[in-house]
């Protein structure tokens, strides 16, 4: 098949012939046109073009910016004095937002600072770092960002030589010039090595990967696009460089042609490369940090709520230990709840009981867990009462010539001996009769001999007290049970200390030379038969004359004597037996 398109050669002469028609001989007068209003026919035209080449692919603002640089540095070179002038009045306000925007930086990078320099992770990491060799801020660098571009070169393809170089921390530029030298070399290396093919671009390299970067090549026709970056390396960052090659080609189609060594026209492309300076940050980490200090807070729960656990089982145990305890006479344990990380014990403590704190430091209890509260009470415990009746022995204040002694017979009873003064007596006897439940201990007092006192007591003082020990004598009766004539053990003990009053007022008596007669009056209540009720009162009447006379009380003073029924309102009133006291002067 023929082809019957034109040559070029043929096209170009076609245009000339065809624009030699249109214009003609009138050529010479467009010129004169042009001539006259050249910036008319342009303004019209240069404003739209410029607009539509930067809309369609930005290359207008790449190519003017390093240009309008230049211009600008030239400029303020020839009048820095007049630029000077005129940006005076904008000095304050530039340096004024200058420092603001340092110090919001500087707080910035010293709260990152802080946080990577105190925490376990920077410890590992400044670990790891020196494990590699490297320094700290780029590992720092490799762990922060998902990938990181750090740096970019452009060689010249065919003479190695490097053209620009730009970097994202200048701290961490390398050698630019060492490291195209090298990868030259290396690149020909390979296609030296393993052949050579028709298309020479199949043997360049286009990835170097280490264990802590990776260096990225894009191959053009005159110049190579090499990319260092950390971490992994999506694929959009291979085409943004590819891109930024051909845009470079672009650009610098005559100086990358015309190379020779010169790098001068290359200065201002850092504009088209810094688009190629990308990163991006790991989000991972972030939700690391999230679940990590979730994790520790979790973790402090547990550990408080185990704490809470422990220390509430610690007071569990020690309140149980509490229950099994048992107490002292006189201290009786009430209640023991757990509050305010406490136990508390309420315990009731007679006043001459243990200490409660003495009785939990002998069972090893721990009282710094423990809250006591303590309220007073009287105690009718037999170890109690028997320890408050040695007290009042012990500690009596005994003149010269008196003495005191408080012991256990056989049987299990407690007798007091020794030799007191009439009054001393009759003081110890009522300190006796005052302690609590001592009716409940059988107490034998019948083995107190009375030192009689003439030498220091007037007859008046005398008489005065045989008067008022005759009336405590007849307020006292002894109680009997329903039917009942045997005199129960609380009331012999109760007759002991009676037969020590009756004894002491028959000394007072003889002192006095008084005649002193007790009437001992059997009663029963209204219970049963008048004849049965009187017998009983008889015979209840006579058992207590008989114990008295057995605790050492002269039988001439007393006189046994049967009333029969008393209907008092009170039967138990009735069912006792009464005394009455006679005093009259001797003749």
């Amino acid at each position: 098949m023929t082809d019957n398109a034109p040559s070029s050669e043929q096209d170009d002469n076609s245009l000339d012939r065809i624009r030699e028609l249109l214009i003609g001989r009138d050529e010479k007068y467009i010129q004169e046109k042009f001539d006259k209003d050249p910036k008319g026919f342009v303004s019209k035209v240069v404003s739209e073009a410029l607009f539509e080449r930067e809309a369609k692919d930005g290359s207008v603002n790449k190519v003017l910016v390093p240009l309008v640089e230049k211009s600008l540095h030239r400029s303020i070179e020839a009048n820095s004095e007049k630029i000077v002038g005129t940006l005076y009045p904008l000095v304050g306000t530039l340096v004024r937002k200058a420092v603001s925007s340092f110090l919001l930086e500087f707080v910035e990078r010293t709260n990152t600072l802080i946080e990577n320099s105190l925490s376990p992770k920077s410890i590992s990491w400044r670990f790891k770092a020196w494990q590699s060799g490297i320094k700290y801020s780029e590992y720092v660098a490799s762990q922060i960002y998902q990938y990181q571009v750090q740096q970019l070169l452009v060689i010249h393809r065919e003479t190695g030589t490097l053209l620009h170089s730009i970097s994202s921390d200048p701290d961490k530029e390398k050698d630019a010039d060492l490291i195209s030298s090298m990868l030259v070399a290396i690149n020909d290396f390979v296609a030296d090595a393993f052949g050579v093919t028709s298309n020479q671009t199949d043997n360049e390299l286009d990835e170097i990967k280490t264990e802590d970067f990776t260096l990225l090549i894009a191959v053009g026709p005159q110049a190579i696009l090499v990319a260092a970056v950390t971490g992994s390396v999506p694929a959009q960052v291979k085409s943004k460089l590819q891109q930024a090659l051909e845009e470079f080609h672009q650009f610098y189609q005559q100086p990358l042609i015309n190379y020779d060594g010169d790098n001068a026209p290359f200065v201002g492309s850092e504009t088209l490369l810094a688009d190629c300076l990308l990163s991006e940050r790991k989000d991972s980490e972030k939700n690391k940090s999230k679940r990590m200090f979730g994790g520790i807070v979790i973790l402090l729960l547990l550990c408080g709520l185990g704490f809470l656990c422990a220390a509430r089982l610690s007071l569990s145990i020690l309140k149980s230990e509490l229950h099994e305890l048992t107490p002292p006479p006189g201290l009786l344990v009430t209640d023991t709840y757990i509050s305010k990380g406490k136990v508390h014990a309420k315990v009731f403590r007679d006043p001459v009981a243990m200490s409660v704190s003495n009785w939990l430091n002998d069972n090893d209890i721990n009282l710094n867990k423990l809250t006591i509260i303590e309220e007073p009470y009287l105690s009718l415990k037999t170890e109690v009462i028997v320890q408050k009746l040695s007290a009042v022995v012990n500690n009596a204040s005994l003149r010269e010539g008196e003495s005191l002694n408080l012991e256990q017979n056989d049987e299990g009873k407690w007798e007091i001996s020794g030799s007191l003064f009439t009054a001393h007596s009759n003081e110890l006897l009522q300190r006796i009769r005052a302690i609590p439940g001592i009716n409940l201990v059988f107490l034998d007092t019948s083995k107190i001999t009375i030192i009689p006192s003439e030498q220091t007591e007037t007859l008046a003082l005398k008489k005065a007290r045989l008067t008022k020990l005759a009336n405590k004598i007849s307020s006292q009766n002894v109680l009997f049970a329903t039917n009942q004539e045997t005199i129960s053990e609380v009331q012999l003990t109760k007759l002991a200390l009676l037969a020590n009053d009756i004894k002491a007022l028959q000394t007072l008596a003889q002192a006095t030379k008084t005649d002193v007669s007790i009437i001992i009056m059997g009663a029963s209540d209204n219970t049963g038969s008048s004849v049965n009720n009187r017998e009983l009162s008889q015979r209840r009447a006579q058992n207590v004359f008989d114990s008295m006379i057995s605790l050492g009380v002269d039988s001439d003073m007393l006189i046994p004597v049967s009333l029969g029924e008393l209907p008092l309102q009170q039967p138990s009133m009735g069912r006792s037996v009464m005394l009455n006291v006679l005093i009259s002067d001797s003749q």
